[in-house]
């Protein structure tokens, strides 16, 4: 009777799935939970100037983004010849963001009182280069949706002698 009873045991667990508890299986719900982490401090494509439309990989349209935003922004406040009486420090940092229809607009300026002093429409200066850049095509995209990102320029001032 009793070799009957494990008999009987042994077929019902025989005939039942232990797929819950298979290894392959758990890996595949690992992987699936890996798959579906965002990295949000990232974007999977950058904003686009036309000009960059011919770039083929990400990282090329990245530095021709950068190089067109810096080289803009260049001409422009150099076309303004800013005097100073005195010293200023040599660095500003700017906060840009790009948001997901393609507009760009500055959210900080990190500047110090001294330059403020020394130069107060500087942040006039800097939205007038903003607004001469080119159309921006496309935003930045995070898994083939548009999103917005934020860059922080910096911006040396160079002092020159006349």
């Amino acid at each position: 009777m009793f070799f009957r009873l494990l008999l009987a045991i042994l077929f019902v667990l025989s005939l039942s799935s232990c797929d819950f508890i298979s290894p392959g299986n758990a890996t595949h719900q690992n992987l699936t939970i890996t798959d579906t982490e965002i990295d949000y401090t990232l974007v999977d494509v950058y904003p686009l100037f036309r000009v960059c439309n011919g770039c083929d990989t990400n990282t090329k349209q990245n530095l021709c983004f950068e190089s067109v935003l810096v080289n803009n922004l260049e001409k422009s406040l150099n076309k303004n010849r800013i005097s100073v009486d005195k010293k200023i420090p040599e660095t500003i940092i700017v906060g840009l963001l790009v948001n997901r229809n393609s507009k760009i607009r500055i959210t900080n300026i990190n500047v110090t009182p001294e330059i403020l002093q020394a130069i107060p429409e500087l942040d006039s200066l800097l939205n007038q280069g903003i607004k001469q850049l080119p159309e921006i095509l496309q935003p930045a995209l995070k898994r083939g949706i548009p999103v917005d990102v934020q860059f922080q320029l910096p911006i040396k001032i160079k002092q020159i002698s006349y």
